[in-house]
């Protein structure tokens, strides 16, 4: 009784060898990538390392300052930007 598949067991092994091969590829990428996993909170890459805002008088500058960089990367409008801009400009 052997062979009694009609013939389609024969030569298909190599597909599922292939499967089972890349299965474990991925099993190895991911706990690798698992393994290499920073900690760290996701930074933005663009603007380089986060500058520590200073305390005291010039903190309200430095304010100011942050303030129109987000205004001029467009992360806020306008209006959002003048309301602001008089919360800090109040303190």
């Amino acid at each position: 009784m052997m062979g009694s598949s009609g013939g389609m067991g024969f030569g298909m092994g190599w597909i599922w060898m292939i499967l089972i091969l890349a299965g474990f590829g991925v099993l190895v990428y991911l706990a690798f990538r698992l393994l290499r996993r920073d900690n760290r909170p996701p930074t933005d890459h663009t603007t380089g390392p986060a500058e520590v805002p200073p305390t005291g008088a010039n903190s309200e500058k430095s304010a100011e300052k942050i303030l129109e960089e987000r205004y001029a990367r467009g992360e806020i409008d306008t209006d959002e930007f003048n309301a602001r801009l008089r919360v800090i400009r109040d303190r």
